[in-house]
């Protein structure tokens, strides 16, 4: 065989070898939620399925300011969601060594929160790049006695935004109608749970979403975690399931959750 030959035997070598690679990192992650039976919002998930969390653990899941994360002790999170016809359900068993660091002097998304990003149309195409009418951040604050919510609708483009605006970011307010959560303090951190009515999702242009089995949303998660809260604090490191600091606009990097019985 020749050196030209050979050479290129060895390119396409190490090209099959990479093209592997890379199809195997575009497959977005999943969860399934199982149908809630039974739940009660009291802070404790004994009452939950816990077989399909989505674990947000690992350095390569920082999307802003990892510099100051010290390890899963620091900050980490299993999500869970549960569903039934009326209600969304979801769950957080949070490790952090500062918990419900929220105060109200700092913008929403620089207090202590959780975010769920979810889409109530299970026919969206899930590589499109920006957000459709029935996409939606939602913001769990965490401060005690107050958990204060809110859903970002800036991203969303003009024609679709104006069906359902944002709501809450100015902070101090509960946006979900029928909306509740409960913790559960434990040696690490915290669990948390809450319902969210399907019809938090809608208004009078925005069609009731009535889920089935057999569903599948695009969704992901992502908590921040105030080391120190209080105003001038300079790094509030974030942490999300999938993707980068793109997942605020662009709905293509979140995972996705299948709705099962």
């Amino acid at each position: 065989m020749s050196k030209l030959m050979r050479i290129f035997a060895g390119a396409m070598t190490a090209l099959m070898l990479v093209i592997p690679a890379l199809a195997e990192e575009a497959v977005r992650p999943g969860i399934t939620a199982r149908k809630a039976q039974g739940i009660v919002i009291d802070g404790k998930l004994d009452d939950w399925n816990l077989d399909s969390p989505a674990v947000v653990a690992d350095v390569s899941q920082i999307i802003r300011d990892g510099v100051v994360w010290k390890g899963a002790e620091d900050c980490s999170a299993n999500f869970y969601l549960a569903w039934d016809e009326e209600n969304l359900y979801m769950a957080a068993e949070v490790t952090e060594d500062t918990p419900l660091g929220a105060i109200e002097m700092l913008p929403i998304d620089g207090q202590d929160n959780l975010k769920l990003y979810i889409s109530t149309d299970p026919g969206a195409d899930p590589e499109r790049a920006e957000y459709a009418t029935n996409d939606f951040l939602v913001y769990f604050v965490m401060i005690e006695g107050y958990w204060d919510t809110a859903i970002d609708r800036s991203m969303v483009p003009k024609d679709a935004r104006q069906r359902f605006v944002s709501k809450g970011m100015d902070g101090g307010e509960s946006v979900l109608d029928g909306f509740a959560c409960a913790i559960e303090m434990t040696i690490a951190g915290f669990n948390w749970e809450a319902v969210i009515p399907w019809t938090c999702f809608t208004n009078d242009r925005i069609s009731v979403y009535v889920p089935a089995a057999g569903d599948t949303l695009s969704c992901n998660f992502a908590i921040t975690d105030i080391d120190y809260p209080c105003p001038g604090t300079e790094y509030i490191p974030q942490m999300a399931w999938t993707g980068n600091y793109k997942i605020n606009t662009n709905p293509s990097l979140w995972g996705s959750v299948t709705l099962v019985e």
